[in-house]
């Protein structure tokens, strides 16, 4: 099939890739000319494993800046741009508007064409993009009864992004359009039915399981994406509310969510207590989640409280850093970790930022590092008073405290007795618990989250 994906992010990017991968023809378009100028020289604008591999050995993709140039052969069209949160928490969708406005503008279909929204967004925006495209098409004198129209929400992690896309757990289509599901049923058949020789760049599971298959409406598909992405924040925030009461009265939260994991009921996954989380989803879809339980005057007290929680991990780390230090003014203070969570370069949201920034008004002098994120965090937080290192070993030396704020395993490697003779002082302040048992409680004064 034709495929077009209007923006390359994580998102796009991926599904781009893959979708090439196994047998499609595919065009990426960007309306960031530097990022399409990229993506042709065969170099991903983002961190994920795999992808820079397969851009490089796959000439069934290409990138331009220009959809009315690929828009009209396409037999499906995917909007994958980004919904950031707006001021008062509710999702922007203006760039899917705009990206329905375009297809509205430059689409005469003579064939059976299939739009599908990938981007994650609230309830009622598929239907809202489908009557704008069509009446944008109709008013031309186009043929709306090509148009089909679909919600296909993604459940991709960053950092595995194309291993997710490859060998997905589950697969949801919202639409009432018998054409447009059964389009998207071939679209993606060779993933569906896992008939694709796997990519030697992604790893691939052990076994290769099918994925489970949702056809659904609309409505439901978009609000499959917010329950999903909101219970899992939840489920972080009640680890780390458990953590805070473990280390009241004594017990070892490590042992108690392996416990509690141990139970095929709760399972063991977003049941590590630390920093809490951030990124590009988790924050923006919770709070979208609320702004539309407010629309409808429908409270959410649990959802409210799990992102109170996540924000309380912050204010945890501060008190611990006090307890050790008593005061912040002047105090050298490394933070190892700067992406919301290790295997991506993305800085965005991350609570490792909220707590450096925190630290530099307190009047610290933060030094910061991380293994993929640091170019990302020079170019985006150049202004916020941080001191950018290129190796851990550089951003520790002579510092009063270290707080690890990410759980990369190349923090793991250091070697800490090293470290701990080169420190001014004694703190290690382990907010992702990413050292605990493994010795280093003996070398410093050590703390988790």
């Amino acid at each position: 099939m034709r495929v077009v994906t209007i923006g390359t992010g994580y998102v796009g990017i991926n599904t781009a890739v893959a979708l090439s991968y196994v047998g499609h023809s595919v065009v990426g378009v960007d309306v960031d000319e530097a990022k399409v100028a990229l993506l042709k020289s065969r170099r991903a604008p983002i961190s994920e494993t795999g992808l820079d591999e397969l851009l490089a050995i796959d000439d069934r993709i290409s990138f331009t800046s220009d959809l009315g140039s690929c828009i009209g052969d396409a037999d499906v069209v995917f909007i994958a741009v980004g919904t950031p949160s707006a001021a008062n928490g509710e999702a922007d969708i203006s760039y899917v508007l705009s990206a329905a406005d375009e297809i509205g503008a430059l689409l005469t279909p003579t064939h059976d064409v299939t739009i599908v929204v990938k981007s994650t967004v609230p309830v009622g925006v598929n239907a809202m993009i489908a009557r704008q495209i069509r009446g944008a098409v109709g008013a031309r004198g186009g043929d709306v009864s090509h148009l089909h129209f679909a919600s296909n929400p993604e459940f991709l992690r960053e950092g595995c992004a194309l291993h997710d896309t490859f060998y997905p757990d589950r697969f949801v289509i919202g639409t009432e359009d018998e054409k447009a599901y059964t389009m998207l049923c071939e679209l993606f058949e060779p993933i569906l039915m896992q008939t694709f020789e796997p990519p030697q760049a992604v790893e691939s599971p052990e076994q290769r399981t099918l994925p489970q298959c949702l056809h659904t409406d609309q409505v439901s598909a978009e609000m499959v994406k917010y329950a999903s992405n909101v219970f899992l924040a939840l489920k972080i925030s009640y680890a780390n509310e458990i953590a805070g009461l473990c280390e009241k009265i004594g017990a070892n939260m490590s042992d108690v969510s392996r416990g509690m994991g141990m139970d095929k009921r709760i399972a063991p996954a977003f049941l590590r207590s630390g920093l809490g989380w951030g990124g590009s989803c988790f924050p923006k879809d919770s709070k979208a989640l609320l702004h539309m339980a407010q629309d409808y005057s429908y409270p959410m007290p649990i959802v409210t409280a799990a992102v109170e929680v996540n924000s309380r991990q912050k204010d945890r780390l501060i008190l611990k850093l006090l307890d050790h230090l008593h005061v912040l003014v002047g105090q050298r203070i490394a933070v190892l970790g700067l992406s919301f969570k290790p295997r991506t370069d993305d800085v965005r949201n991350s609570p490792s930022v909220d707590v450096a920034d925190i630290l530099v008004q307190r009047g610290a002098r933060v030094r910061v590092h991380d293994p993929k994120g640091l170019e990302n965090a020079r170019h985006i937080y150049a202004e916020n008073g941080f001191e950018f290192f290129d190796t851990a070993e550089e951003a520790v030396r002579g510092v009063d405290a270290i707080v690890i704020a990410t759980e990369w395993d190349d923090y793991k490697s250091l070697d800490w007795a090293e470290i701990r003779r080169n420190m001014a002082g004694s703190l290690l302040l382990d907010a992702r618990n990413l050292l605990r048992g493994t010795g280093v409680e003996q070398l410093f004064d050590y703390c988790g989250l």
